[in-house]
């Protein structure tokens, strides 16, 4: 350890001081000097350093007292001829010494070898102080570190404890509740958030559900009320045919509304479950909208409602499947029809847009309610709360007409700049993913075809 390495540095230096000192004074120094006084055993500064002065047989010529014995030194005196100096640690007298021998002039130019030595006993000590206060101070930081180790962790874990308590407690009937924690932006941050979200679309999808349900069973449930009404009155009332013809009229109108009803609903439920798949076809635009037109005049002249069609003149083609865009438009003339007074006017319109088609439907009525407008492709949502149920659907079409749109990679959206109900419906050339963002709209085409039919 770097304490060691630099004790041991100063006591090296005590010795060569000691040696460079000695060795200036030994040789102006008279033989009965240390013959009398002997070798000092203190250098300058007190510290006790033991020294001794063999001549090359290893005879004694002088020494400080108190050293060790000399068949233990006289090997220095071989080792310095050979090799030159010594500097190291070696047990002499029953002690760990640090010693020093170096060639000298011994006096009367005799030479001589000069062995310093100085205990490395206090040295040992102080090591071993050391040693221990070192192990203390690991241990206790080891400790220390252990301990807040423990605790900075049970801190940082805590959040994900109550994640996983949260999400292992989550059922079906209390996806209301939230993981409320206050974290920084970082990664657990990041997943509380994303958990939270998906908890209110895992909600939200719940209570779809539930009032799916709830509407599914409401819709069948009111007809086969009433057709089971009226064929109670038909056994009371007895085998008169007129009112047989009524009732079975009556329950045939209710059953042709529960078949259409069902038939909804299963398409919706392939839709749900990504099992159906739209057919491939090369659409013409032109016919498409003429065919409906020439189906729809009728029935709209009937209750004398005008029909405009306005379609571009160089035409074009889509590809897409004819007999879903057919169902589509038609629930979307079939909702005009119903909302749109006598004299009123329903606009069929098709133009191209980048990279597609947009088609339109349009009316005069009364429009959406603006509180409808955010769920109005929701399923079982009327358009017009306040209509009987014996003129309208059961709040399936416009969902319907959204799937169909989706599936070909296009959207169904309500303009509401309109004062009456102004469908678009965007297309692409051929079927993509959805598409985000929203084509201007604008007015039919002036260089457009254009037919009207009226009511006399």
């Amino acid at each position: 350890m770097a304490f060691s390495r630099a004790e041991l540095g100063n006591i090296d230096a005590s010795l060569q001081a000691q040696e460079r000192l000695l060795r200036a004074t030994i040789p102006q120094s008279p033989p009965e000097r240390f013959a009398t006084n002997g070798l000092p055993d203190e250098n300058p500064v007190g510290i006790t350093i033991s020294a001794i002065l063999l001549d090359d047989g290893g005879r004694v010529l002088d020494d400080s007292g108190a050293t060790p014995p000399t068949a233990q030194l006289a090997p220095f005196v071989g080792e310095v001829q050979r090799t030159g100096p010594v500097l190291e640690s070696r047990a002499l007298g029953g002690t760990l010494q640090r010693v020093l021998a170096e060639r000298v002039d011994g006096g009367a130019g005799r030479p001589a070898t000069l062995v310093l030595m100085r205990s490395l006993v206090e040295y040992q000590d102080q090591r071993a102080t050391v040693a221990l206060l070192l192990g203390i101070t690991v241990a206790t930081l080891v400790a220390v570190a252990s301990l807040s180790g423990y605790w900075l962790a049970g801190r940082v874990l805590r959040p994900v404890r109550i994640i996983t308590e949260t999400a292992q407690d989550l059922s079906e009937h209390d996806l209301h509740r939230r993981i409320d924690l206050d974290l920084p932006p970082d990664e657990l941050g990041d997943l509380a958030t994303t958990l939270n979200r998906m908890l209110a679309r895992l909600e939200a999808a719940f209570a779809s559900l539930q009032r799916f349900t709830a509407d599914a069973a409401h819709e069948l449930r009111a007809p086969l009320a009433l057709m089971r009404t009226e064929v109670e009155v038909a056994l009371r009332a007895g085998d008169e045919p007129a009112d047989a013809r009524r009732v079975l009229e009556t329950v045939m109108a209710e059953v042709h509304r529960l078949s259409r009803t069902a038939d909804q609903l299963l398409l919706l439920a392939r839709a749900d479950a990504g099992v159906l798949e739209p057919l491939d076809e090369e659409v013409d635009v032109t016919d498409l909208l003429e065919e409906m037109a020439m189906r729809w005049r009728p029935t709209l002249d009937e209750r004398g409602i005008e029909l405009r069609i306005s379609i571009p003149r160089d035409g074009g083609t889509l590809v897409a499947d004819g007999g879903m865009l057919r169902r589509l438009l038609d629930n979307l003339l079939d909702n005009a029809a119903r909302h749109t007074p006598r004299t009123g006017v329903i606009w069929l319109a098709g133009e191209t847009e980048p990279g597609g088609w947009m088609l339109s439907v349009a009316d005069t009525g009364p429009g959406i309610d603006p509180a409808l407008r955010p769920r109005v492709f929701e399923r079982f949502t009327r358009a017009d709360s306040a209509r009987g149920r014996h003129t309208g659907g059961a709040g399936l079409g416009l969902s319907l007409c959204a799937a169909i749109a989706e599936l070909h990679g296009g959207r169904l959206e309500l303009d509401e700049r309109h004062h009456g109900a102004f469908w678009l419906l965007h297309l692409p050339e051929r079927p993509t993913r959805p598409q985000t963002g929203s084509a201007p709209v604008t007015a039919p085409s002036t260089s457009a075809r254009t037919s009207s039919a009226s009511t006399p």
